[in-house]
């Protein structure tokens, strides 16, 4: 596949073969750049494999290359964290959905649900978020009672984590020390599609995790209906920051290769996945999307039901 070099990253070569699955049975599907911001328009090549319907970019850039495409500031899970009502808001979703909230509860706040993460809400219990940025969601899980840990290899808000106590260690999952069956929860949210081995980062998960543990993880849903709608302007194709775009289908596959086995699905698309995909296509201003956010909120709903969304959360445990 390529050369690892010191920090764990292959450098990849031009593949032949599937990355996921080995097959040889793969296809280009188009080019692409990454609108996302705009940092710049070189153009990468993605794939599909015609066994696991896995879409790859191949090749995948280099790591330094890679890198340039994050900002050193203003990348969104970098910044400050929210300790104001939004906050406050998904607190209370978290405890209803996964916590303790009563039937009527669950009914009058289902439309808002896709607005939070899965996790489970017990005091006490470990939880680990790997890609945690400043700790947003440890703040949040924190405030329910649980024992909250981070992994983040950029260069996160420190002073921000430092209000709260959180403990972030600016590290990969491959060098952390932390042992082995040591968390009750690990959440990687949209943080798979980032890596390019992914199997051997579940490997590592996997190891971290206890034995009755639960491993969520958060990722775009190449089957979704806006991807097949806006094709290579779908907003999480994100290229060349997403080196994969998972369904349903492949990321099972994957885990359960990785030792893992999926217990539940979740599909939690947002209106802005449809939108910033639309203005991606059309081109208008940036500033109309709040408006259409809200025309397309029961559309969000539909797909989620229909489990045709742009995100799929899949919860996982021990084989």
């Amino acid at each position: 596949m390529g050369q690892k070099n010191s920090r764990g990253f292959v450098e990849m070569k031009n593949l032949n073969r599937c990355p996921i699955c080995n097959s040889k049975k793969i296809k280009w599907r188009y080019q692409n750049w990454g609108k996302n911001l705009k940092i710049s328009k070189k153009k990468f090549n993605l794939f599909k494999c015609l066994r696991c319907k896995v879409i790859f970019i191949n090749p995948s850039p280099k790591e330094k290359e890679l890198v340039s495409f994050y900002p050193k500031k203003d990348y969104y899970s970098l910044g400050k964290i929210d300790r104001g009502r939004k906050a406050n808001f998904k607190v209370k979703l978290s405890k209803i959905y996964f916590g303790n909230g009563n039937f009527f509860e669950k009914i009058l706040f289902s439309p808002f649900v896709f607005l939070v993460r899965g996790t489970k809400v017990k005091r006490g219990m470990k939880i680990l978020d790997v890609g945690s940025g400043s700790g947003q969601f440890l703040y949040e899980m924190k405030k329910l009672g649980l024992e909250t840990y981070g992994l983040e290899p950029g260069n996160f808000n420190k002073s921000e984590a430092k209000k709260d106590n959180l403990k972030i260690e600016r590290n990969s999952l491959e060098k952390t020390k932390y042992k082995k069956n040591s968390f009750d929860i690990i959440t990687l949210n949209h943080v798979l599609e980032h890596l390019n081995r992914p199997y051997e980062a579940l490997s590592r998960v996997k190891g971290l995790l206890r034995e009755d543990g639960i491993l969520i993880i958060g990722i775009p849903n190449s089957r979704s209906l806006a991807h097949f709608i806006f094709g290579k302007n779908w907003y999480q194709l994100d290229t060349p920051r997403h080196l994969f775009n998972y369904s349903p289908k492949n990321i099972k596959y994957l885990l359960e290769r990785a030792g893992l086995k999926v217990i539940k699905k979740r599909f939690n698309s947002r209106p802005s996945q449809f939108v910033v995909s639309l203005r991606y296509l059309l081109g208008f201003n940036k500033k109309f999307e709040k408006i259409l956010d809200i025309i397309f909120l029961p559309l969000t709903w539909i797909v989620n039901a229909m489990k045709v969304g742009d995100q799929i959360e899949v919860w996982c445990e021990k084989v």
